[in-house]
């Protein structure tokens, strides 16, 4: 029975990760770049949530419903900073040295660390949503209701972002760019436009899980690094450039994860997640369902 808890606990999760990581995936298979970046685009997505719930509320406090409408805030305007991010910054590296990239974009995630904590200062915040009942019971199994609604709701995020991207013709047009770029511009597509419009839609994925991971657990300015690690350990798991991959990835690690932490110690949480990663490229270095990660 504890061992199907934690799978569970490890499952709603593993949500919010896969989530994180199908934004960090998209970037990467369509620019290109390894974004280091990515974790701070979810810790101003949960900042915003809180800051306008508390405008509104007078507190971080809130019904479920009040809460749900800060999500669509948190998406637009983590896609106009991460459309902002890209026109201005990463757009000057994109083809050159990969090492370039990376130091651009850790470069990024640096300042807008201390920029946060200089905002808001380094003290963890939540945002608090009112249940009558903070818990409910499946067969023997506890499952925490706001848990549950954030498993929901970064499964819709993702599903959104699958269907935007086979069915939109912007959609259309992120995966022709990140196929082949010189043939998208030969047919008119605005590559530039494309690809920071791939980078604002990354980001506003990020920023609507960072949302539902404030009601859950603490926010606070350095959090963006470990999800940032997790979303390339998911991410070359599942198989670079593969949305399903990521998705069965992160709940995968979310459930191993969930195990270690309580039959041994959450302090080895990462260490054993990294460990898998390695054994996966060796026996299986396409990752499960996508391209060959040889980066």
């Amino acid at each position: 029975m504890a061992a199907t808890q934690f799978v569970v606990n490890g499952l709603l999760v593993g949500a919010l990760f896969a989530g994180v990581a199908v934004g960090f995936a998209l970037i990467w298979g369509v620019v290109d770049i390894i974004n280091l970046a990515h974790g701070e685009m979810v810790m101003l997505g949960g900042y915003t949530s809180y800051w306008v719930l508390t405008l509104i509320s007078g507190n971080a406090e809130g019904s479920p419903l009040l809460f749900l409408a800060t999500i669509p805030v948190a998406i637009a305007v983590l896609f106009g900073i991460g459309y902002a991010l890209q026109r201005t910054l990463v757009s000057r590296v994109i083809g050159t040295d990969i090492f370039l990239t990376l130091l651009v974009t850790f470069g990024a995630s640096i300042a807008i660390q201390q920029l946060a904590i200089q905002a808001w200062s380094a003290n963890p915040r939540s945002i608090q949503v009112s249940f009558a009942d903070p818990s409910m019971t499946l067969g023997g199994i506890v499952v925490p209701k706001m848990k549950l609604v954030a498993f929901a709701g970064a499964l819709a995020l993702t599903a959104l972002m699958y269907v935007f991207l086979q069915k939109t013709r912007t959609g259309r047009a992120i995966r022709a760019v990140s196929q082949n770029p010189e043939a998208a511009a030969l047919v008119g597509i605005n590559v530039e436009h494309t690809r920071a419009v791939t980078f604002g839609v990354s980001s506003a994925i990020a920023g609507g899980i960072g949302a539902f991971i404030a009601v859950i657990l603490n926010i606070q300015p350095q959090m963006g690094l470990i999800y940032t690690l997790k979303s390339f350990i998911i991410v070359v798991f599942g198989g670079v450039g593969s949305i399903p991959g990521a998705l069965i990835g992160g709940l995968l690690l979310g459930s191993v994860e969930e195990l270690v932490a309580g039959f041994v110690s959450s302090q080895w949480t990462l260490a054993v997640s990294f460990s898998l990663l390695i054994v996966l490229l060796i026996l299986k270095p396409k990752g499960l369902f996508g391209q060959e990660a040889e980066q």
